[in-house]
């Protein structure tokens, strides 16, 4: 497949859209800001008005949108995706959603004659892991595309499972980071400068708490809606997960306090602000 629709050029979706491009793709893109689709073009991607035109030109789609919100309406109505799609298409999910959005629109598409994957991606120093959910031909057909994006790609079972093993890791990050925070300010508290943590315990506290860059990591909102999802999913299989539900409350404590700019490491300046007020 070598004629590709990407639906969103965000952060991922600029960083799929310069990989496919370079790798000889032919790409038609979509996006709702003006500037990243001249962006795309001047790299030489075509672009669709609409999702159901990007689909009838494309052999594989791509989305990278913010969530399940999104994934819903780029996919329904008489414009979306579902609408422009006939036997043989592969839909590929790479965005963060609930698994019951990947389970749903995977049987939507095959009514079409059409394959589907969730396949959402997590940052590592080497590049991107891809987790994807699907039938061992779905994923078969995927993995090439999915092979130019990110440097490791697992095939972790059927479609929504992707979605789920990102969950974890999204879980593990969140109290990760919830917890070095409040490490790093009680350290400080304590008259210590939080890098001898690192120095004399050999911990590996992240470089956006020890050097103050608080520029880095993903978006504060976006993953607090990830947190959401993994809420939503332990009540729905009645496991108790009490440490992730405290910090999704300080996730939305601190979304409240800062600005919708802020990255996850905005967790630090709110942790900051706590104790600023002692």
């Amino acid at each position: 497949m070598k004629r590709v629709g990407l639906i969103g050029l965000g952060n991922m979706g600029r960083f799929y859209a310069q990989r496919l491009l370079e790798t000889g793709f032919s790409l038609t893109v979509l996006d709702i800001d003006p500037k990243r689709v001249e962006w795309a073009k001047s790299l030489g991607a075509s672009v669709a008005p609409s999702p159901k035109e990007l689909a009838q030109k494309s052999e594989a789609i791509l989305l990278a949108v913010p969530g399940s919100k999104e994934v819903e309406a780029v996919m329904e109505g008489d414009d979306g995706v579902l609408s422009g799609l006939t036997s043989g298409q592969l839909v590929i999910n790479t965005s963060t959603t609930h698994p019951s959005t990947d389970i749903r629109y995977e049987r939507e598409c095959s009514l079409r004659g059409s394959g589907y994957v969730d396949a959402p991606v997590t940052w590592r120093q080497q590049g991107l892991i891809v987790m994807v959910g699907g039938t061992a031909e779905n994923f078969a057909r995927a993995k090439p595309i999915l092979d130019i994006i990110g440097y490791k790609v697992v095939h972790v079972g059927p479609v929504g499972y992707g979605q789920k093993l990102k969950a974890v890791n999204q879980l593990i990050g969140a109290c990760q980071l919830a917890v070095w925070s409040e490490a790093a300010e009680f350290a400080k508290g304590l008259g210590f400068d939080p890098k001898l943590i690192c120095d004399a315990l050999e911990l590996p506290m992240p470089e956006s708490i020890l050097g103050e860059n608080f520029s880095g990591g993903g978006q504060l909102a976006l993953h607090y809606k990830d947190l959401g999802y993994i809420v939503d999913l332990a009540h729905e299989h009645e496991i108790a997960i009490p440490l992730t539900m405290l910090v999704h409350e300080i996730f939305k404590a601190t979304k409240r306090y800062g600005s919708p700019d802020w990255t996850q490491a905005g967790i630090v300046t709110f942790w900051r602000r706590l104790n600023s007020e002692r």
